[in-house]
């Protein structure tokens, strides 16, 4: 698609079908955090991991809680807030943002990075939910670094500007960046906000998104599980979950 005109319907559903949950053969899912907003269904190797990068803490760490409990230090950056909302010895919170570059109270992902290599991790987690700000600031992240980590879970946002051809493109190369050397395993809409239609295609306006790396197991076909699927909850537990498969 050329950026200067509009998505048509099939440049939409491409889009769709780059992040369009596949099967693993030999690994299964677990999720963890809150019952309902905060906790994220994430493929099990994110169970051993040693070390997080968690980008957006907002006021619920209960993930990051989950995995410090388990032994992994949890590097927490967050500007909007003063502090981590819980406590644990293996969080280590910098009240700084994600940024392009190292400005003021934004860190770039190269510097983010380092404090996570100064932690000799062997496995790691990245986890960012940083309210739209995602697209901008993956374009500067190194695919080398992105590819260190065993498992990404995440949360896109603002699908409802899809008709934007620039934002378009923007939300494109940020899933070609993640699919690299990861494969989506998992898809959740986040009912918090409502489902938009793009060139007649419905899509929530925020989904959660979690990818495992290409090399830890193998990805025969397109998973069949429903979405949402049997570890789902609803975001906010007084409106039912989005259906994205009733067809």
């Amino acid at each position: 698609m050329n950026v200067t005109n509009k998505p048509g319907q099939k440049d939409v559903l491409d889009l769709v079908k780059m992040i369009k949950p596949w099967a693993m053969r030999g690994s299964s899912k677990v999720r963890l955090g809150n019952a309902y907003d905060g906790g994220y269904v994430m493929p099990a190797q994110v169970l051993y991991c040693d070390a997080v990068v968690s980008i957006g803490v907002g006021p619920d760490v209960s993930l990051d809680y989950a995995l410090a409990e388990r032994g992994a230090k949890i590097l927490q950056f967050d500007h909007t807030v003063d502090g981590t909302p819980q406590q644990h010895p293996n969080f280590i919170f910098a009240k700084q943002g994600w940024g392009r570059e190292t400005s003021g109270e934004f860190l770039s992902f190269d510097d983010i990075f380092a404090r996570l290599m100064a932690l000799n991790p062997k496995r790691a987690l990245l986890k960012f939910d940083i309210e739209g700000g995602e697209y901008e600031v993956l374009e500067t992240a190194r695919p080398e670094h992105l590819a260190f980590f065993e498992v990404i879970a995440c949360e896109v946002h603002d699908f409802e500007r899809l008709n934007d051809p620039v934002f378009f493109d923007r939300v494109r190369r940020t899933f070609e960046k993640l699919g690299l050397n990861h494969m989506p395993v998992h898809l959740h809409a986040n009912n918090y906000q409502s489902v938009v239609l793009v060139e007649g295609v419905p899509i929530p306006k925020v989904l959660e998104l979690s990818y495992l790396r290409k090399d830890l197991d193998q990805f025969p076909n397109y998973s069949s599980d429903p979405i949402p699927g049997p570890l789902d909850r609803p975001n906010c537990p007084v409106v039912p979950d989005i259906c994205m498969n009733p067809f």
